[in-house]
């Protein structure tokens, strides 16, 4: 006899289960049975509702697709609850899956929508019967081919939208393969051809505005990577500068808590965010920052103070942030929490002492990572940062900014900071110049002045004085 979906549910949450029964002719097949043994394994296990433990997604889960069950059907009906803890379980599924012999190119017929996720396969007809070029259908379904293979993965929804274009984008650009990551205008054109799928399918229209933000994004990035070094600052001045940084930040600290807390898009936009954030506070060279341990290098103290000390790989020198600003502090707190309750954080910081700050893990990531995250969040490379750093200090006090930006960038010898200093000392010329065209300007306004003074005047000024 078949269970009712209120007997599947009974150990769900009561506003869970009211929200999957009245969604009952939508939900998706298998997930009331999976939300039931979720919770029932929560349950049992005593574990918290508002973050549940790694435990029970194993319990309620025998197989990959239905683990990524239950992880939709949480977004969807419980997007308060804390999926934190499932990145654990996801990699596990991730490292079962069987490796690929050889790399063979599949031919037309094995490939085109195949393995396209079904709400894809039924727009593709529309796409076919479009009145385009033959090339750029077949550029569109390659493209789409790319989306689909990242979908299988779990990397991305199937969904048109902003969060999916942003899943998407994160997983070409940051794949856990690195062979298969690519550049910014590559990942763009995969995207351009899902959104010319949804634009001929019927997708809404809001929908595909959503996802053509996430791919001009893309777009600015590539164009911002062929620039050298000072025409990416002129134009990130041109933004705004720290403040356009700043504004980033923020816009990747809001798309992180639009995104599921087991979501890897969600840990990549904070990662952008907290590298960007302490690089403004003080740039580290990328070789220091990656090496940075919990409790070593960058401490919490009991208020939720944050600081950094560290010798520099360069310079052998030992340089430090000082207590790092307040605003900072909140976002490396949010980082570390991945996801959890923020109650949990000093819990947190002690179960990470001894990990890797950017891996949260044992592990530390490759060197070039910082390079990569401040590329993806802000279109220049971390190093750049450095630079905007010593010439905002230029800009404002020349005459003294060599020996600030020095110390501030930790340069080991003057020779090290020769190219800043010679800025810094043109600057300061160039100030003092200033001044003096000033002076002599107004020294001869008065010359004049006073040689346009009549012979009376004259008298009359002498004869002022004598008396």
């Amino acid at each position: 006899m078949k269970s009712r979906p209120d007997e599947i549910l009974k150990d769900v949450p009561a506003a869970i289960r009211r929200a999957m029964l009245e969604d009952a002719p939508q939900l998706e097949p298998g997930a009331a049975q999976v939300m039931g043994r979720f919770w029932s394994a929560v349950r049992a296990g005593k574990g918290s509702l508002a973050m549940p433990p790694t435990e029970a997604y194993r319990d309620a889960a025998a197989s990959e697709s239905t683990f990524r069950c239950l992880l939709r059907a949480l977004a969807r009906y419980a997007p308060h609850v804390s999926t934190a803890l499932a990145k654990v379980v996801s990699a596990e599924w991730y490292a079962r899956r069987p490796k690929p012999a050889a790399k063979v190119a599949p031919t037309v017929e094995t490939t085109i929508g195949a393995a396209w996720p079904e709400t894809w396969r039924r727009m593709k007809s529309d796409l076919d019967d479009a009145r385009i070029k033959a090339s750029s259908r077949q550029r569109y379904i390659a493209s789409i081919d790319r989306c689909a293979t990242i979908v299988a993965e779990g990397l991305a929804s199937d969904v048109h939208g902003f969060v999916a274009a942003c899943e998407l984008s994160e997983a070409f650009l940051f794949h856990p393969d690195p062979e298969r990551r690519v550049k910014p205008v590559s990942a763009a054109n995969y995207l351009d051809g899902l959104i010319a799928l949804g634009a001929k399918g019927g997708v809404a229209n809001e929908s595909l505005t959503a996802m053509r933000v996430i791919s001009r994004d893309l777009r600015d990035q590539a164009e911002l990577a062929e620039k050298n070094k000072y025409e990416r600052l002129s134009r990130l001045m041109e933004r705004g500068g720290y403040a356009h940084v700043a504004d980033r930040i923020r816009e990747l600290r809001e798309r992180a808590h639009a995104l599921p807390a087991h979501s890897a898009a969600r840990r990549r936009c904070m990662q952008q965010a907290v590298v960007c954030a302490v690089i403004m506070n003080k740039p580290p060279r990328k070789g220091d920052l990656v090496s940075w341990r919990f409790g070593h290098q960058i401490v919490r103290e009991v208020d939720g103070t944050w600081r950094a000390e560290w010798p520099q790989e360069k310079t052998r020198a030992e340089t430090e942030t000082g207590a790092i600003w307040p605003e900072i502090c909140d976002t490396i707190d949010e980082w570390i929490l991945d996801g959890r309750p923020d109650r949990l954080v000093h819990f947190r910081y002690q179960e990470l002492v001894g990990s890797n700050w950017l891996s949260l893990d044992h592990s530390q990531p490759y060197r070039n990572l910082p390079t990569e995250l401040t590329k993806a969040a802000i279109g220049v490379p971390s190093h750049d940062l450095r630079t905007l750093a010593a010439d905002y200090m230029r800009r404002h006090d020349p005459a003294r900014a060599a020996d600030v930006i020095a110390t501030h960038l930790g340069h080991g010898t003057r020779k090290a900071g020769k190219a800043y200093r010679a800025e810094c000392e043109g600057a300061a010329g160039e100030a003092i110049w200033q001044v003096a065209r000033k002076t002599i300007a107004a020294q001869s306004k008065n010359q004049s002045a006073s040689a346009r003074l009549g012979p009376a005047r004259r008298i009359c000024s002498f004869a002022t004085v004598s008396a």
